[in-house]
């Protein structure tokens, strides 16, 4: 073979290897980085699912803003210890949506998501999130785990402020009426509020504010049945920021451990209710030691 000849063949030969290689090498470089599926929900619509990681199954189910996308900064520091999946609620993001929406059909979606994980699977929930977690551990068996933050559960009306919403959306006003969920209904700071303007995930929020209406209704209509919840045996770690202002979320969170058989309860100092985004890694650090502890098993 010519000396251009052998130029040539090892050129081409390296456009055929190196492509191989980094798609090899892909799944070394980072154990964080997502893949996407989705998983039917029991009415049929498709919920999306991004997992990375290797280990036990642990889906995360985020609040009442935003998408799946919320989480991915705390995917570094889950995705070594677990096989990290966070969903979409229905609505939200990449999953798909239906006409009537229910806190019932949230939880449907949750337990969907869970039955199609093989093995052990732990679910962690935030705000809304946290409601359709734990309603999604009375309709299957395989959640060995639960961590719920901040679960707005006791009964409530903010009918006012969804309307006023809903008024503001349809003048063009999204931003304000994200605002205005924060601060009356969530009970954010106004510096917590700067800081969640300033964080990439702020544009999606405010163009999926028009799902929190409905949202909020459900909510408000959702009775809390404290008997009902000592039956579930589930082991749960509550957690909630000291500086936490809704009257809600305490009254929820005093409510789920005065009534839950098996819980522990963690307050994150000076924190409101976005503790993941402002302490990532305390957060996630908190919620592995609590899901890798053998001590808590269900009685």
């Amino acid at each position: 073979m010519k000396k251009d000849e052998n130029c040539i063949y090892i050129v081409t030969l390296g456009l055929l290897i190196v492509p191989v290689i980094v798609a090899l090498g892909s799944d070394f470089i980072s154990q964080a980085e997502g893949r996407v599926q989705w998983v039917k929900s029991k009415d049929g619509t498709p919920i999306a699912v991004e997992c990375a990681g290797a280990g036990p199954n642990l889906v995360i189910v985020h609040g009442g803003t935003g998408d799946r996308s919320r989480w991915k900064p705390l995917f570094p520091f889950f995705a070594s210890h677990f096989t990290v999946c966070a969903m979409d609620r229905r609505g939200r993001g990449a999953s798909g949506d239906s006409v009537d929406y229910s806190l019932q059909k949230g939880a449907e979606d949750v337990a969907a998501v869970v039955n199609s994980r093989p093995g052990t699977v732990f679910v962690l929930g935030h705000s809304i999130g946290g409601v359709c977690a734990l309603e999604a551990a009375f309709l299957t068996d395989k959640i060995s785990k639960l961590v719920l933050y901040e679960p707005p559960l006791q009964d409530r009306n903010h009918d006012t402020v969804a309307t006023k919403m809903e008024n503001m959306i349809r003048a063009g006003k999204s931003e304000q009426a994200l605002v205005t969920f924060l601060q009356e209904i969530v009970m954010v700071s106004p510096k917590e509020i700067e800081e969640m303007k300033a964080r990439s995930s702020w544009p999606g929020r405010v163009a999926g504010i028009g799902k929190q209406i409905r949202e909020i209704r459900a909510l408000d209509r959702y009775r809390f049945d404290a008997n009902r919840m000592r039956g579930l045996k589930v082991p749960t770690l509550l957690l909630t920021g000291s500086k936490a202002a809704s009257p809600d979320l305490k009254r929820a969170i005093s409510s789920l451990v005065d009534c839950l058989p098996n819980h522990s309860l963690i307050v994150f100092q000076g924190q409101e209710h976005n503790a993941m985004d402002t302490v990532p890694q305390q957060f996630a650090e908190t919620v592995t030691k609590f899901l890798l502890d053998t001590k808590s098993k269900a009685d």
